[in-house]
Formats: structure tokens, C-alpha cells, sequence
């Protein structure tokens, strides 16, 4: 099992440089090696810990086969909700097209690897972080590896001089591991004495110290790259984090506690409301952008079909109602929520909006119960949280580079929820 859990890690780390090449090329390379991850890990999987991953995993990954399905049916041959683009391209070839509800198919099939590589990699991590030293090497995989991404988020502008590429489509897709380092790096620094394994308490501060500084680092960067939007999303999840530790240190009662965050997180929704734009999309109205972006993009969202249409919808559609970003540069909507409206549709969208919600609550109420690593469910809440939010205040993002990096953090999350021993005795 330390042979696979070592293949993780160097797939965890691999993901840095995987994000910088072609996307189709990167999409393919890392549903390959996720797959291998799967394999490798179920294999090597002792019996025991393969029943208490079915247990603590098994609800996520059926959540999660949801969306998957979504996308295969949209790929399907179905004339009768086919997206309107399908017969003007048969109109203007002069032939009939048996259209779909996707508009580009080849887009939702690199869609559909993404998200198996996704649960991929969450299953994998999850079968390895059942044993906490091994879930503690995947932790600092995944600390150093946003460390890293940090890095070339500071050094995107010489870095798009060297790749010859524009500065958005090389590092901005880096800021998805950044933003997911942050608060997993901080709920490390803060559990980092609950599982000694042989380290002296010298060498424990100084690991405390090195996540606490990569978590400040990595929240830097991502302030400034991506300003107010990324603050926010990073604040919402660092206070997740220490709301957590004090919650345990001060022995709150579980619901002291959920009643505390609830009335918090109703006094930022309500500041947010007071802020937002007026007559557009809720997905779009918390965004700090230029008005001509929030309007088109409000209007993209107007003209869609409920059902979506599919991945690569913003490339192909975004030009149409855009054209005032100049033909050099690449049209963009305000928010990653937009995009992914656009994709998936909006029925979907707010239903894996409510599900993310209550993974969100889950990972909490576990880190609450937890006794010693309990940053695991923390983390992965945290996470969680801070994309959720980052959705709705940032731009489209490249989503590849994050893909391993998140399912790692869930995985390791799912796994360390609740105890072993604590499962086996109810």
C-alpha cells in the first residue's frame, strides 16, 4: 500500500506541471494515471479497510455519479431536445444532423473524463488516507503541491512571455489549488501534534510553522491574482477552519456551535445581498466586474436552454455575446457559476449547489466529532466552502489543473470523518 500511496503523491505533484501543457493532451494523461490510481489502490486494499470504505465513501460516490450521468445523457443522439445550433449547422451543411443537447460532444466527453478522473482520484485517496500516516503524506503532497501553484501564480506574467500563451489560460487554472491549499494548509498547521508518529515536538512546531506560512503564502497569491473574489472565498474557508478549532478547544455543544455559524453565515449572506447587482442572475450577482460583462453575460444565461448545453458552451457562445472584449482576447463569462449554468443547466447546477451544501455540513459535523485528525473533515469542509463561494466571485477557471488536488482533499476527508474503531463499535 506505501507503493500506491507514493504513485498518489507523485500524481498529487503532477498535477502542476500536467496543467501547463495542451489541455486535450493533459485531459487525457491524467484520466489515465487516475485510472491507474483507482486500480493500484483497490488492489492493494487490505479486506477490512475495503468494508469501511464502502461505508464512508460510498453515499459521496453516488452523489457524485449523478452529474456523470447528466453529462453522458447530454451527449445522446436526442433530436427532440437537441440544442438549436444542431440544425443550423445541418441547414448550412445541406445534410440532417442527429443533434444532441450538448453543443460540442468532444468538449462533454473531456467534461465526462474530468469528472471520472475526479471520483478517481477521491476513491483512491480515500482507500490510502484510512490509515493516518498515509493520510498524513498525502497531506503535505497536497500542502507543497498549492505551494508550488502559488509560485507560478506569482510568476504568470514571465511565464506567459516563456509558454507564448495568454496570461489566463497558463496560471489562472493554478488558482483552483491555491484557493483549496489555503485552508487545508491552516487546518494541518493547527492539528499537526493530534498524530505525532515518532516526531519530536522540535520537528512538530517547525511543520506546524512551514503549513502555517504556506497557507499564508498561498493566500497572498491568490489575493493577488485573483482580488476581492478570491479574498472572500479564502476568508469564508480559513474561518470555517479556526471556527472548528475553537469550537473543540473552548468544548462547545454541537449545536452552540451550528447555531453560531448559521447566524454568521446569514449576516455575510444578507451584507452580500445589499451588494449585489440588481436585475441579473443570482449567479452573477456577486461578482466585482465591468458592467458590460455582468449584461452579457446575464444575457447568455437568458438565452439557454434549462437543460444546459453542455461543455464548451462559453467558447463556442461567449464570442456571440462578447464582441466588445476585442477579437484578440478570450471571451470569458463573469463567474464560474455562470459557466457552469451553461453546462449543466440551471435545474443541476443548484441541485449540486444543495449537495455541496450538505457535504459541506457533513465534513463539519465529522471534524466536530473527530478526536485526533480531525483537520481531514475540517479541511475538506473548508474546501468545499471556499469554492462554493469562489463560484459565484470568479471568473471561468481551467478546471483540470484542481481535479486531483480536490478529489485528494475529499478523499482524505471521506476517510477520516469518523473513526475506525468508533464506526465498528455502533
Amino acid at each position: 500500500m506505501w507503493n500506491v500511496t507514493a504513485f498518489v503523491c507523485i500524481l498529487i505533484g503532477a498535477s502542476i506541471p500536467v496543467g501547463l501543457v495542451d489541455a486535450s493532451l493533459a485531459t487525457g494523461l491524467v484520466g489515465a494515471a487516475t485510472s491507474l490510481a483507482l486500480l493500484a489502490s483497490l488492489s492493494a486494499i487490505r479486506p477490512g479497510e475495503l468494508s469501511f470504505l464502502k461505508r464512508v465513501a460510498g453515499p459521496a460516490f453516488a452523489a457524485a455519479l449523478v452529474p456523470m450521468l447528466w453529462i453522458i445523457l447530454q451527449m445522446l443522439p436526442l433530436t427532440f431536445r437537441a440544442h438549436p445550433v444542431w440544425k443550423f449547422a445541418g441547414e448550412t451543411l445541406g445534410a440532417p444532423l442527429s443533434g444532441s443537447i450538448t453543443i460540442d460532444t468532444g468538449a462533454s466527453l473531456g467534461a465526462l473524463l474530468l469528472w471520472l478522473s475526479l471520483l478517481s482520484v477521491m476513491i483512491a485517496a480515500a482507500a490510502i488516507a484510512i490509515e493516518a500516516r498515509r493520510a498524513d503524506m498525502v497531506a503535505r503532497t497536497i500542502a507543497a503541491t498549492a505551494a508550488v501553484a502559488a509560485v507560478i501564480l506569482l510568476l504568470s506574467d514571465p511565464l506567459k512571455a516563456w509558454l507564448g500563451a495568454a496570461r489566463d489560460e497558463t496560471a489562472s487554472g493554478f488558482l483552483i489549488v491555491v484557493l483549496i491549499g489555503v485552508p487545508f494548509s491552516l487546518a494541518r498547521a493547527l492539528d499537526t501534534g493530534g498524530h505525532a508518529d515518532g516526531r519530536t515536538a522540535a520537528q512538530l512546531t517547525r511543520l506546524r510553522w512551514l503549513l502555517a506560512g504556506g497557507a499564508l503564502f498561498c493566500a497572498a497569491s491568490a489575493c493577488w491574482y485573483g482580488r476581492r473574489g478570491a479574498a472572500i472565498a479564502i476568508a469564508a474557508g480559513a474561518a470555517l477552519v479556526l471556527m472548528t478549532f475553537a469550537a473543540r478547544k473552548l468544548h462547545l455543544h454541537r449545536w452552540s456551535s451550528a447555531a453560531a455559524a448559521v447566524a454568521i453565515a446569514l449576516i455575510a449572506l444578507a451584507t452580500a445581498i445589499a451588494n449585489r447587482h440588481p436585475d441579473v442572475a443570482l449567479a452573477i450577482a456577486f461578482v466585482r466586474a465591468p458592467a458590460e460583462l455582468v449584461q452579457s453575460t446575464h444575457n447568455l444565461l437568458a438565452d439557454l436552454p434549462a437543460l444546459g448545453s453542455g461543455a464548451g458552451t462559453t467558447a463556442t457562445l461567449a464570442s456571440t455575446y462578447m464582441d466588445w472584449q476585442g477579437a484578440t482576447t478570450r471571451p470569458v463569462v463573469a463567474t464560474s457559476a455562470a459557466a457552469l449554468i451553461a453546462q449543466f443547466g440551471s435545474a443541476m447546477f443548484w441541485t449540486l449547489l444543495a449537495v455541496t451544501v450538505a457535504g459541506i455540513a457533513a465534513f463539519t459535523a465529522g471534524a466536530r466529532n473527530r478526536g485526533r485528525d480531525w483537520s481531514y473533515p475540517a479541511a475538506a469542509a473548508a474546501v468545499l466552502l471556499t469554492l462554493l463561494l469562489a463560484v459565484f466571485t470568479l471568473p471561468e477557471l481551467p478546471a483540470l489543473p484542481g481535479v486531483v488536488v480536490l478529489g485528494a482533499v475529499i478523499g482524505t476527508g471521506l476517510a477520516q470523518r469518523i473513526s475506525r474503531s468508533r464506526l465498528q463499535a455502533g
